[in-house]
């Protein structure tokens, strides 16, 4: 683990982002707090706080409008999500 001031960050940005990839570096800032530097990989979920309450606020709604799919009788679960699919 580096711990390292955001006055070193600052002048040393290319060696810290390159560290990150393999160890944890923590930047800490006397008037702003600490931070963890930490790479985005192509697995990682990144949403907006606000869009996703707004998702799930629309999804209730749908829900108590009766706007929803119910899995058939006997359909799997692969059957199930293929019609979800096709249905967009």
């Amino acid at each position: 683990m580096f711990v390292i001031s955001s006055r070193e960050f600052r002048a040393n940005q290319k060696k810290y982002f390159d560290l990150a990839h393999t160890n944890d570096v923590i930047i800490k800032s006397r008037n702003h707090g600490s931070y963890r530097l930490v790479p985005i990989r192509e697995n990682d979920a990144i949403f907006d706080e606000k869009a996703l309450d707004e998702k799930i606020r629309q999804s209730i709604k749908d829900y108590e409008n009766g706007n929803v799919f119910r899995m058939k009788e006997d359909e799997s679960v692969s059957d199930f999500v293929d019609r979800l699919i096709t249905a967009e």
